[in-house]
């Protein structure tokens, strides 16, 4: 950071070294004029004539057209005196530079011109040396000046970063000092103290990782730097505390101990409409000391972490986590086997039940790659069920170990369960068709036969006695494959080799009839338009 200021500071110094002022000269004597613009070395002054008018409404018009450094104008010019000139510029322009350039006869006029701000008074007619020295000293004044605001504009533009930086380290016990020196820091950054109870929060905005994706070319980090800036806002605006950014994600607050969770609510509820985005923060216990706020900060960050189980978009805090026994591990293996037997049953009911029972054990688990090793266990717990069944996994519903890179996405516990709960029901759902579906191959291996004999007058009865089955039954296992008839089969397997056939203009209609199972022409014309709305001779016209 410190960097950074450095380099700005010198950017503006270097700027002010090779600033180029711009100047505005105004008399009414022409000569005069031109003299000035001519004749003196203004770009060896850093300076530049922008303009030269030879009247007081003029300049003013210029004026308020455009912003100039320094004026350069004669006292006396009809109807607009260079001083009434200069009262109206300087209200136009405070920063305004005046030089007054006149006659000796008007020289009384210096004492009101000095009043007024002027930077000095040269008297015709002009000695060139003493001009230029006057402009030269104007010119040092503007540097002073512009370096001065730099300065100033770099300072003010490094509090917020000055800022973050305290903070961060009054967070992590790093650096803020004993309790006088950072009640000095605080009134040195325009922050002040805060009341007599203090406490940590640490919030992080939820699933960035993914749903904060605006575009393919536009990454979130745009999105996540405004909502942090709101949140910075609304702290201040709140009364709620002093936030900094820690990560890229999170951001640490010191708060006032006084109703802290239900201002960090509020905040959490603002962010959700504003941005149509969810945050969580972890709170840490209330300490009533400043220097005691790392010790608040570290239980915050132990609050944030329990978001895995306790859901995201809601303030935790430090007190609501409790250490609860882990459940016995023999009762896993029971539960994992009528968790499959139910995804084959295809009861989806028991399926949710059994998931819910097996998580119990998850919630109790400290870490994020606990949970995660956990899940890769159900899963070749899974596999190994399945091998069993010689069914395979990946070929079922696409999923294998290279792709389970995604369960490191979500953020809490709630969300690995749904992803789970639909891969399970997806698992029991191919069973259950397989099963349903077990005559597949005998279908198809039906429908080849029909392919291959539809120039014959092949019937029901002629396949279920080729296929050993009898015509009813045969019948029923057609229709439960299919979800047609076979009759409807057979005259749709005909239509479709028909229109096939028709687009070849060599084979008579006839042909193409009798190639499709019909001796009869009309009949066969008849059906054909019944099933396509023309006859064949309309289709053949349109191929």
């Amino acid at each position: 950071m410190k960097l950074g200021i450095l380099s700005f500071f010198a950017k503006f110094e270097m700027e002010g070294r090779i600033a180029v002022y711009t100047v505005l000269l105004a008399d009414d004597e022409r000569l005069d004029l031109e003299g000035l613009r001519r004749l003196v070395p203004w770009e060896r002054m850093n300076m530049q004539v922008i303009a030269a008018v030879n009247s007081g409404f003029a300049a003013l018009d210029f004026l308020n057209r455009q912003k100039v450094d320094i004026l350069v104008t004669d006292v006396r010019m009809p109807r607009m005196t260079g001083l009434e000139l200069a009262r109206a510029a300087l209200d136009l322009h405070p920063a305004l530079k005046i030089v007054f350039v006149s006659g000796f006869e008007d020289f009384h006029y210096a004492k009101t011109a000095l009043e007024m701000g002027a930077s000095n008074y040269v008297l015709k007619p002009v000695d060139d040396e003493e001009f230029n020295q006057v402009m030269s000293a104007v010119g040092r004044q503007l540097d002073e000046e512009r370096e001065k605001e730099s300065w100033i504009e770099s300072y003010t533009q490094s509090i917020p970063y000055l800022r973050n930086e305290f903070i961060r380290q009054w967070l992590e016990g790093t650096g803020a000092g004993d309790r006088e020196g950072l009640f000095m820091k605080l009134e040195r950054l325009g922050m002040s103290s805060l009341d007599t109870s203090y406490a940590a929060a640490l919030l992080e905005v939820d699933d960035v990782s993914w749903k904060l994706v605006t575009s393919q070319s536009e990454p979130h980090h745009g999105l996540v730097g405004e909502l942090q800036a709101f949140i910075t806002k609304a702290c201040a605006d709140d009364a709620i505390g002093y936030p900094c950014k820690v990560e890229a994600h999170r951001m640490g607050i010191v708060v006032s101990g006084d109703d802290c969770a239900m201002k960090l609510s509020r905040l959490i509820q603002q962010v959700k409409q504003q941005f149509q985005a969810s945050i969580t923060i972890g709170i840490g216990s209330v300490v009533m000391l400043p220097e005691e706020i790392p010790i608040s900060y570290l239980q915050a960050r132990k609050a944030l972490h329990a978001k895995l189980f306790s859901g995201k978009g809601k303030v935790i805090t430090y007190e609501e986590l409790e250490d609860q026994p882990i459940a016995d591990s023999r009762n896993l293996d029971h539960i994992l086997s009528e968790l499959f037997k139910a995804a084959t049953d295809y009861d989806l009911v028991k399926v949710d039940d059994c998931l819910l029972d097996l998580f119990a054990f998850a919630s109790k688990l400290e870490q994020k790659s606990t949970v995660y090793n956990f899940l890769l266990h159900l899963i070749s717990k899974l596999e190994h069920y399945l091998l069993g069944m010689n069914e395979d996994l990946y070929q079922m519903i696409g999923l294998d170990y290279q792709s389970l890179d995604i369960l490191h996405r979500y953020e809490t516990i709630d969300d690995i369960v749904s992803w789970f709960r639909r891969k399970l029901f997806e698992v029991s759902e191919k069973l259950h068709l397989k099963g349903q579906k077990k005559n597949r191959k005998l279908i198809e291996e039906v429908r080849m036969y029909i392919e291959q004999r539809l120039g014959t007058d092949v019937t029901l009865r002629e396949v279920a006695d080729r296929f050993s089955f009898s015509p009813n039954h045969l019948g029923l296992l057609f229709k439960e494959e299919t979800g047609e008839t076979f009759s409807n089969y057979l005259i749709g397997a005909r239509m479709s080799a028909a229109r096939n056939h028709l687009q070849d203009p060599k084979l008579k209609i006839y042909e193409v009839a009798h190639m499709a199972g019909y001796q009869n022409i009309a009949y066969f014309s008849r059906q054909f338009k019944e099933w396509s709305g023309m006859t064949p001779g309309d289709f053949r016209k349109q191929c």
